[in-house]
Order: C-alpha cells, then structure tokens, then sequence
C-alpha cells in the first residue's frame, strides 16, 4: 500500500499535463529538445526531437495517461491483495463488488498497459458492481478496448480508491474479509 498515493498523485499529474497541452501552454519546440542525463557513473542521452507536431505532442500524452490509469488499477489492485482481500467466491457484499470491479479493471490494463482491453471470459464478472455509490455496468464489455465510460469516467478510478480507503484498509479488522481463494 506504499505506493497506491504515489500511482493516484501520477494520475492526476498525467490529466493536467494534458489538459495544460490541450490548452496550448506547452512550447513544444523548448519541450522536445537534445537532453542528456549525467550522474551515477551514467550518461543518458535522448533523442534531439521525438515530436513532430503539437498533435503528436497530444497523443503521447493521452499514452501517457492511459499507462498512468492502468498504473493506478493495477496499484489499487495489489494494495486490496496487500491488506489481505481476495477474490470472493460469490459476489455478494459491497466490498466483494469492490474487489471484482478492481480486478476486472486491473485485468484490463494487466496484459497490454498501452492499449487496454477487457478479458471478461469468466461470465460471473460480467455484471453490475454497486458500491459506496459507485455503480459499473460490466455486463457487455467482453473483449473490447477499455474506455473510461465502460466504468462511468475516469474519476471512478479516484472514487473506487476513495471508497477502499474508507472501508478496506484503514480498519485493521473489518466484518465480511474475505479470506477464500476462488
């Protein structure tokens, strides 16, 4: 759970930093310039120009904010495993939907971080997830790219993370732990 802060503090940083290019406050030209890195007994030197327009510019932050969000579902993820919460065999309970919306958001990112892509081939978490007012509609997803809508936006990711802070892992006993594989 070390890390869960600085994955969501990432996040939002990726959203800004793109919204400031959208808004055009980037100088590309001063940004995409020859860099070297010294130090460490290292010397890293970056290509003299790896964007050619302000579109491109665009795009690789729009990467960069997808890998951030995978970066962030995958953290989430592991500090549910962290504070001891497996998958639950039946998804019943509040905190059960948590943890299979977690994982299925997770699975999404885990295999390909750049382009996201549901794996719903177990069918009991093709479902409604309904928690702490949360509510995700996963039931129809299958196999496709992952979009933030699929899980109503991409604040969801702060609000699931919000809703784990305050239900999970910030009690050290909490009724209903689960502690089953499936």
């Amino acid at each position: 759970m070390n890390y869960v802060g600085t994955a969501f503090s990432q996040l939002a940083f990726a959203w800004k930093l793109y919204n400031y290019a959208l808004e055009g406050k980037i100088n590309l030209a001063e940004l995409d310039r020859p860099l070297t890195f010294q130090g460490g007994g290292m010397v890293f030197v970056l290509p003299d120009k790896v964007l050619d327009t302000p579109d491109d510019m665009i795009l690789a932050l729009q990467n960069n904010l997808v890998i951030t969000f995978g970066a962030a579902a995958i953290t989430l993820n592991r500090c549910r495993e962290e504070a001891g919460y497996l998958l639950p065999t039946q998804i019943e309970s509040e905190t059960d939907q948590f943890i299979g919306a977690t994982y299925q958001i997770r699975n999404a990112f885990a295999h390909d971080i750049a382009e996201p892509r549901w794996n719903m081939t177990n069918q009991r978490y093709a479902r409604i997830y309904a928690f702490g007012g949360i509510h995700i509609d996963l039931t129809n997803v299958g196999t496709k790219i992952f979009e933030y809508q699929d899980i109503g936006g991409p604040d969801v990711l702060f609000r699931m993370k919000e809703y784990a802070e305050a239900h999970l892992w910030h009690s050290s006993v909490m009724p209903g732990k689960q502690t089953k594989n499936i």
